[in-house]
């Protein structure tokens, strides 16, 4: 693919790089006040300021790669908007940015944000900008249209966000990938437009369910990721990827509607897991969430034993902890693959298979044990985090790794137990003699501070074990 934009080569000298940092920390400033003269002489709904300043710092964010030479200078300047956020909000300050009712922590992850797509981005400017409107345009658009005539909501985590607004974001998203494809790179028309189709369904997916402002980081990001990786591809993998997406989330949304075992959000959140498995490692990647998700579902409507689950089912924070650390691998067994030593057809093209596998299986475990009943097996041990262990074992990984076709099942097998077991040990530890807590949340992180212990742990000797490292 090539562009008509012309990549950014700034030869600026130090000085000129310390004048373009003071005028863009200036007109940052300026852009405050703008918004707090705005604020106390109309007193508009706060939203609307902060979003002013939200997309006005986009816009001029847009210019950064043909302005600064260095992104340490961007770092600089990030470190200062964050640390002058963080003061104000302790003190009061800033109220057209600040005064939002909701939570949010918006403001600290901009600068992030915008640092971290200014990183990886710069040396294709059309992805850069592209990645920055969904930022700036689609989220501002969505946050102030679903504000101001959002009457359908849905909650997510301790807020709420609106059907409308959501709806904004996917079609802003969508003009706003397809129109720069089209008219600045040389895709053709039918790649244009799925391209900006799928990308606009993810990236609103990721708008839906993130919270406290985390969206500032998660869209850009996710959007360039997305970007790089379906301009590599025809319109027919595309189309085929998109249709693989969409049955993922149609058949989340009425497994919620059906039995409320998971919320919309959750849905949305689950499918989109469902989804990287299948687009980073391929379909038989997906079976082993799909029978984690199935676990999770027998374990809850045991539980429940015939009364009517309880309203609005698991939200994306349970989502999240379930499997935050097997997607981790996924994309990190994504990239290694790419690289020449992993990268060759071999039964070790995907070498972090079993540890993600046994990812999954391990907060299966510690769940399970979780609803049974306690009984004392042995002085320290209790019988039902064995029996979580043995039932997670059992329903996952086995059967994920044949489908796979590993030439190293033994070992394979081996490296899943060894993650289920040292989680449920770390787990039990952190608890206190595995008590579970009331505190579901809390309980929640403590799952999945367990997975990712016994990952680090394990992982290493695994590939180890299997010579590749």
């Amino acid at each position: 693919m090539t562009s008509t934009l012309p990549i950014p080569r700034n030869d600026a000298t130090l000085a000129g790089e310390l004048i373009a940092a003071a005028i863009v920390g200036a007109i940052f400033l300026l852009l405050l006040g703008l918004a707090e003269l705005w604020r106390r002489a109309l007193s508009p709904p706060a939203e609307w300021t902060r979003k002013f300043v939200h997309m006005s710092s986009g816009v001029l964010a847009g210019f950064f790669p043909w302005i600064f030479r260095t992104h340490w200078t961007l770092l600089v300047l990030g470190t200062a908007m964050v640390t002058i956020f963080t003061v104000g909000r302790r003190r009061g300050w800033f109220r057209a940015v600040l005064g939002v009712e909701r939570s949010s922590s918006g403001e600290r992850w901009f600068p992030v944000g915008v640092y971290l797509l200014n990183v990886i981005a710069r040396e294709q400017p059309v992805f850069y900008l592209i990645s920055l409107s969904a930022l700036v345009v689609s989220d501002a658009l969505a946050a102030l249209l679903g504000t101001r005539y959002g009457e359908h909501h849905f909650p997510v985590g301790g807020g709420r966000k609106s059907f409308e607004g959501s709806a904004v974001f996917l079609l802003t998203t969508f003009l706003g990938v397809h129109l720069p494809l089209l008219l600045l790179t040389d895709l053709g028309r039918t790649e244009c437009v799925v391209i900006a189709l799928q990308l606009a369904l993810i990236t609103t997916a990721f708008e839906a369910i993130a919270q406290h402002g985390n969206d500032n980081l998660i869209v850009p990001l996710a959007t360039y990721y997305l970007l790089v990786k379906m301009t590599a591809h025809d319109a027919h993998w595309i189309v085929l990827q998109l249709a693989a997406q969409l049955g993922m989330l149609v058949f989340m949304l009425l497994l919620a509607r059906g039995n409320r075992f998971l919320s919309f959000a959750g849905a949305l959140a689950a499918h989109l897991v469902l989804y990287a498995a299948w687009s980073l490692g391929g379909p038989r990647w997906t079976l082993a969430p799909a029978l984690t998700l199935a676990g999770y579902l027998a374990v809850v409507m045991a539980h429940l034993r015939g009364s009517e689950p309880p309203a609005g089912g698991h939200q994306v924070q349970g989502v999240f902890y379930v499997s935050v650390v097997a997607v981790l691998l996924l994309f990190l067994d994504n990239s290694l693959s790419t690289l020449p030593r992993f990268g060759s057809p071999t039964p070790r093209e995907h070498p972090l298979f079993a540890p993600f596998v046994g990812a999954l299986a391990a907060p299966l475990a510690i769940t399970i044990g979780r609803h049974l009943e306690p009984r004392p097996l042995l002085p320290g041990l209790d019988r039902r985090w064995l029996l979580g262990g043995v039932i997670a074992f059992l329903a996952v990984p086995p059967l994920a790794l044949l489908t796979v076709g590993t030439l190293h099942l033994p070992i394979d097998l081996a490296c899943a137990a060894a993650m289920v077991a040292l989680a449920l040990l770390i787990y039990a530890f952190l608890r206190g003699r595995g008590e579970p807590t009331a505190d579901l949340p809390l309980d929640l992180r403590t799952q999945g501070l367990a997975a990712a212990l016994s990952s680090l742990v394990v992982t290493p000797l695994y590939l180890r074990w299997i010579g590749i490292i």
